[in-house]
C-alpha cells in the first residue's frame, strides 16, 4: 500500500489548486483516499477546505453550484466532468435524533475536522504537494484490515446510529474485521438503531448483504442485524431434522447467502428464503422435521420486512417471486420450466437457478451432486426453449382472444379460462402450437 496509488484527477486538482491559491487550505477527503490506498478506482472526490460555503462559490464564478447542505457547511460545485461536493473544515455539536448534529461549528483546522468522522479508515485527507493527513493512523488500519471508530466508539455510534450499520456494510465490502472496542460499543448501542429511518436502514442492508464478506459479517454481528430484522431471530434456534439438512435455519441461510451472486433482489431473496420456518415447523412421529408450506409463509413475513424497510416496488415484488417459488420439486420437467418462465420471465427465473443452487450449499454434501445436476438440466431447458422459441405465454399461443371471439365464446371469464387451458397444454406437450388444432381444441371447450 503506498501513497503513489493515489492519483488525484486533474480537475479535482484544479480545484484545489484554485482554493489554495485563494488563500484557503484544501484536501481530497474519506472515501476517495481510502479506497485510492486500497487500490480502488473512488466513485466521487470529495473536498474539505478552510473556505466558508460563500468563499467557496466566490472561488468558481464561472460554474454553477447547488447549496446541497449549506447548513453543513457543504456546497456542490457542477463542473463539466461532474459534480463535487465540497465542505468547510467544521466540528459538529450536540446530535439529535441519533442520526443528525444540532448545529456545526466551522473550523479552521483539518484535524478538527477529521476528528468528528466515523472511522479512521475514512478520517485521512491527502493533497498532492503535502501528502497525506492521518491523524487517527487510518492508513496503519487499512494494512490490517480493521474497522476502528475515531476516538470513542460509544460516543460515534451515539451520534449517529446509522454508523452501526455502517461498520457492517464496510466489513462485508472491505472483508475488514471490526476492531474488539468498536464492536462491544456497537453492540451496546444498537438499540438506538430504532429511531432511524426505515429508507436509511433498506440502503446499508443493500450494501450490507451484497458486500463479499456479508455471511461472515453476520455471523458474528447477528444481533445489531436482528435489533433492526427481528423477524429473524427464531431461525437462530430452529433446528432441521431431517436428510436435507445439517444446519439450523439460520446458519442454513449464512450458507445459502454466501453462495449467492452479489444481486440484492437474489441476496434479499437468500436472507428471507427461510423466514417462515420456524412458525411452520412439526415434527412427525419418526422424529423428522417438516417444514410443510413454509415458501407462502416466508414471504408472507418477508412482504412485511420489505414494507416496513420501504424497498422499492419493483425489487419487493422481484424478492417475494423467488422467496414463493424457491420450494421447487426436482427435477425439472419441460412443462414446469415453460410455466416458470411465463410466470417469472427470463431474468427473474435465471435469478431463481442461482438461489436453487445456492440452496444447496447449506444442504448435506451427499445430495449436492445430483441436485445440482437437476437444477442444471432445468437451465438447459430453459435456454433451449428460449433459444428455439417455444410457445411459453399467451403472447406466443397461435391463437388468442380475438378468434375464440369469432368461434362463439363470450367475452368473460371463460374466453380467459379456455386461453389459459390452451396454453397449458401447449406447454405441457399435450397439443403443438398450431392454429387449426387449438381451435379445434376450442370448440370442444366451448362445447362443455
Amino acid at each position: 500500500m503506498s501513497l503513489e496509488k493515489i492519483s488525484v484527477p486533474a480537475h479535482i486538482s484544479e480545484v484545489i489548486q484554485r482554493l489554495e491559491e485563494k488563500g484557503f487550505e484544501a484536501w481530497c477527503v474519506g472515501g476517495c483516499v481510502r479506497d485510492s490506498l486500497l487500490g480502488n478506482s473512488p466513485h466521487d472526490w470529495d473536498l474539505t477546505t478552510a473556505a466558508l460555503p460563500q468563499e467557496i462559490k466566490a472561488c468558481f464564478p464561472e460554474f454553477g453550484t447547488v447549496d446541497t447542505g449549506i447548513r453543513h457547511g457543504t456546497v456542490t460545485l457542477l463542473l463539466p466532468e461532474g459534480p463535487v461536493e465540497i465542505t468547510t473544515f467544521r466540528v459538529d455539536g450536540g446530535y439529535r435524533d441519533n442520526r443528525h448534529p444540532e448545529l456545526v461549528r466551522f473550523s479552521m483546522n483539518l484535524r478538527e475536522d477529521l476528528s468528528r468522522r466515523d472511522f479512521t479508515i475514512n478520517a485521512m485527507a491527502y493533497e498532492e504537494k503535502k501528502g497525506l493527513a492521518d491523524p487517527f493512523h487510518g492508513r496503519e488500519d487499512l494494512e490490517h484490515k480493521l474497522l476502528r471508530c475515531v476516538g470513542d466508539p460509544r460516543r460515534r455510534f451515539s451520534e449517529d446510529a446509522l454508523r452501526i450499520l455502517r461498520a457492517l456494510r464496510f466489513a462485508s465490502r472491505l472483508g475488514f474485521s471490526i476492531e474488539e472496542e468498536t464492536r462491544k460499543a456497537a453492540w451496546m448501542e444498537r438499540k438506538r438503531m430504532q429511531a432511524l429511518s426505515q429508507e436509511r436502514i433498506c440502503s446499508e442492508i443493500k450494501g450490507l448483504l451484497c458486500g463479499a464478506y456479508a455471511s461472515q459479517v453476520l455471523r458474528e454481528n447477528r444481533e445489531i442485524l436482528f435489533e433492526v430484522l427481528p423477524e429473524l431471530i427464531p431461525m437462530v434456534s430452529c433446528t432441521q431434522e431431517n436428510p436435507f439438512h445439517c444446519f439450523t435455519v439460520w446458519e442454513h441461510t449464512l450458507h445459502v447467502l454466501d453462495a449467492s451472486p452479489r444481486d440484492f433482489v437474489v441476496r434479499m431473496a437468500a436472507l428471507l428464503h427461510d423466514c417462515g420456518k420456524p412458525a411452520c415447523k412439526t415434527i412427525g412421529e419418526n422424529g423428522v422435521a417438516h417444514f410443510y408450506g413454509h415458501p407462502k409463509e416466508s414471504a408472507a413475513q418477508a412482504a412485511k420486512i420489505l414494507e416496513r424497510l420501504r424497498c422499492s416496488k419493483k425489487e419487493s415484488e422481484e424478492i417475494l417471486e423467488l422467496v414463493r417459488a424457491h420450494g421447487q420439486e426436482l427435477p425439472f420437467t419441460p412443462g414446469r420450466v415453460k410455466k416458470l418462465l411465463n410466470r417469472l420471465g427470463e431474468t427473474q427465473l435465471s435469478r431463481l437457478f442461482f438461489l436453487l443452487r445456492a440452496d444447496l450449499s447449506g444442504q448435506p454434501s451427499s445430495l449436492w451432486e445430483e441436485r445440482s445436476r437437476w437444477i442444471l438440466e432445468g437451465e438447459r431447458m430453459a435456454g433451449e426453449i428460449l433459444e428455439q422459441r417455444e410457445c411459453f405465454s399467451l403472447k406466443d399461443l397461435a391463437v388468442n382472444g380475438r378468434d375464440l371471439l369469432q368461434l362463439g365464446f363470450p367475452g368473460d371469464r371463460r374466453l380467459g379460462e379456455a386461453l389459459s387451458r390452451l396454453l397449458g397444454a401447449v406447454q405441457e406437450g399435450e397439443l403443438p402450437n398450431e392454429k387449426e388444432v387449438l381451435l379445434a381444441k376450442a370448440e370442444e371447450l366451448l362445447r362443455l
